[in-house]
């Protein structure tokens, strides 16, 4: 059986699920990978429980050129096709996003068509927003940076009290 060549940003984004700070989420339920089909990943953030409300969302992140692009999510549907087509993953319905002050305004589906997330660390929204890198330091996206800062991020408004289920 032949080993498949992977490029750079592929290796690097396996190298970080890897790493202790990605593992460290998977072990406290907070994040988990269902699947990747390069540039593709899928990843399932836990969700703080509510009664109108899923355990955890998908979000389907596009990482071409990853870590020195920031990466970009989509937030999708659960997936119900093993295995996982990137291609025919559908937008989450806006009635299906979360409710809350801030983690409405990330999941918005007035920006973008709703197809990435409105937060500092999202390729797409970078652009055009360059205050976030002062204001938001924190959560701004540099290529020294990996996946769990966007996760960490997500993670925090899907169980902050600001979160109402959906």
């Amino acid at each position: 059986m032949s080993e498949q060549i992977q490029a750079p940003d592929e290796r690097i984004f396996r190298v970080h699920v890897a790493g202790a700070a990605f593992q460290i989420g998977v072990e406290a339920g907070r994040w988990r990978l269902v699947s990747t089909a390069w540039p593709y990943a899928l990843i399932a953030i836990g969700a703080a429980v509510r009664s109108n409300g899923p355990e955890e969302f998908y979000l389907r992140f596009e990482l071409t050129n990853y870590p020195a692009d920031a990466p970009t999510a989509t937030p999708v549907e659960a997936p119900t096709d093993t295995p996982w087509d990137p291609a025919a993953c559908a937008l989450l319905p806006a009635e299906r996003r979360p409710k809350g002050q801030r983690v409405g305004m990330a999941f918005r589906t007035n920006w973008e068509d709703g197809r990435t997330l409105y937060i500092p660390c999202d390729r797409i929204a970078i652009p055009g927003h360059e205050g976030w890198t002062i204001q938001g330091r924190a959560w701004a996206w540099d290529p020294s940076k990996d996946i769990t800062l966007y996760l960490r991020l997500v993670h925090q408004m899907l169980n902050d009290e600001d979160y109402e289920g959906v």
